[in-house]
C-alpha cells in the first residue's frame, strides 16, 4: 500500500501523515532552546557546568548543558542529540559564544518513524581558573598521605600519579621525609590522598588507615571543608623476597591484602592475610655454585658448600662457579631468582628515564 503525499505540500516522502519538512515546521521536536554557559579553567581540564567544576571533559559537559538548555515538544520524545565539539580559546579572561549545530533524532506522534532535525544552538563559555589550580604552587592542602616502609617502587608510583593528576588540578603542596623510610605527602584534593592510599594499598599492600577530620567551611557555597589523612604502613618484606612465618620458609610471589607466596618446603604455592610482625625477612646475597650435581652453594659467609633448598622460579640451568642469590637463614641457603636482573632492570628504567626527562627539556 503507497502512502498519501504530504497534505500541506505534496511531498510524496512522508514519514506518516506529513513530510519531515512539514513536521518540523507544524510539529518540532524541539520547542525552544535557552541559553547555555559553561566556564573552562585555563589551567587544567576541569569545567564549570551548572555550579559545579568537573573533570568530565568537553563533550560531555556540553551534553550536559543541553539537556537544560533543550525544551522537547510536549507531542514528541527525543532518542539522541548529536554534535561536533567546538574550538574553544582558552586565555584567562576571555568571554565569547561558540556556535553549536545539533542533529537531534527523535519520534513525534504524527511520525510513524524516528527522524533528524538539525538545530543550531549558541554556547557561552568563559575562560578563568578553577579552585583546584588557584591553589598550585602554594602550601595549600587537603590531605597527607603518610607512607611507612616506603621503597622505591612505591616513591615511582606515586609520582607517576602525581604526575597523571596534574591536570587535574592535584598538586603536591610539601613532603616531608620521616624516619628512615617513611614521608609525608600533603596533596591540594583530600579525594587524591584516599584514592592514591587505596591504589598504593592494593598494589604493595600493608595496613591502610583512612580519616576525614573537618577543619573548614566555605560560607560562600555553604560546604563544609575536610582534611583527609591517610596512613599506609607497607610490608617489612616484598615480592621477590624470602621471609620466614611460623616456621616455614616463603618465597613472596606477590602482596595486597593477603600474601601469595611459594612454600619453599613443598613447593605449593600459599595465600595468607598480611599481619604486621608475623614474618622476617631473610637477607638476600649472592653466591657461588660448588657443584650442579648434587647442588651445593657455597655459603656466602662461610665458604663452606652447602645444599639449598631452590624455588620453582630459580634458574633451571646452572653452571659450577656462576653467581647465584641465595636467601640466608643461618646454615640454610634457598635458591631464588637472580635479583642482580631486577637490579639491571632497574637502572636501564632510570636511565631510560632520565634520557626522556632531557628530551622533553
Amino acid at each position: 500500500m503507497h502512502s498519501l503525499p504530504c497534505p500541506r505540500c505534496g511531498s510524496p516522502d512522508t514519514l506518516g501523515t506529513f513530510c519531515k519538512d512539514c513536521l518540523r515546521e507544524l510539529h518540532p521536536l524541539v520547542r525552544s532552546i535557552g541559553p547555555g554557559r559553561i566556564i573552562l579553567c585555563v589551567a587544567c581540564e576541569r569545567l564549570k557546568v551548572q555550579g559545579t567544576w568537573k573533570d568530565v571533559g568537553l563533550e560531555k559537559a556540553i551534553a550536559h548543558e543541553l539537556q537544560a538548555m533543550l525544551t522537547v515538544a510536549d507531542d514528541a520524545t527525543v532518542d539522541d542529540v548529536a554534535f561536533d565539539v567546538p574550538e574553544f580559546e582558552r586565555k584567562p579572561g576571555i568571554k565569547k559564544t561558540a556556535q553549536l549545530h545539533l542533529v537531534v533524532t527523535g519520534r513525534q506522534e504524527e511520525a510513524s518513524e524516528p527522524y533528524d532535525e538539525e538545530y543550531d544552538a549558541d554556547l557561552a563559555y568563559e575562560v578563568t581558573i578553577c579552585e583546584h589550580c588557584k591553589h598550585r604552587d602554594t602550601m595549600y592542602y587537603e590531605g597527607i598521605l603518610q607512607v611507612r616502609n616506603e621503597h622505591a617502587q612505591v616513591r615511582d608510583t606515586i609520582r607517576a600519579y602525581l604526575a597523571q593528576q596534574e591536570r587535574k588540578g592535584v598538586h603536591l603542596a610539601k613532603e616531608t621525609p620521616v624516619g628512615q623510610a617513611g614521608t609525608d605527602y600533603y596533596l591540594s584534593s583530600h579525594r587524591a590522598v584516599g584514592h592514591l592510599a587505596r591504589k598504593l594499598h592494593g598494589e604493595f599492600g600493608g595496613e591502610l588507615k583512612v580519616a576525614a577530620q573537618h577543619f573548614s567551611e566555605d560560607k560562600q557555597k555553604g560546604k563544609i571543608l575536610y582534611r583527609t589523612n591517610a596512613l599506609l604502613e607497607l610490608p617489612e618484606y616484598r615480592k621477590g623476597e624470602v621471609i620466614v612465618r611460623d616456621g616455614t620458609h616463603y618465597y613472596v610471589l606477590g602482596i595486597s591484602s593477603t600474601v601469595k607466596a611459594e612454600n619453599l618446603a613443598t613447593g605449593a604455592e600459599e595465600s595468607f592475610a598480611y599481619v604486621r610482625g608475623d614474618a622476617v625477612r631473610l637477607p638476600v646475597l649472592h653466591a657461588r655454585v660448588a657443584s650442579t650435581h648434587p647442588l651445593e652453594i657455597l655459603h656466602p659467609r662461610t665458604f663452606e658448600p652447602l645444599r639449598a633448598r631452590r624455588s620453582k622460579f630459580a634458574p633451571a640451568e646452572l653452571e659450577a662457579g656462576g653467581e647465584v642469590s641465595v636467601a640466608v637463614d643461618g646454615n640454610e641457603l634457598f635458591l631464588i631468582p637472580d635479583t642482580r636482573e631486577r637490579d639491571v632492570e632497574k637502572r636501564v628504567r632510570k636511565r631510560v628515564s632520565q634520557k626522556r626527562q632531557k628530551n622533553e627539556e
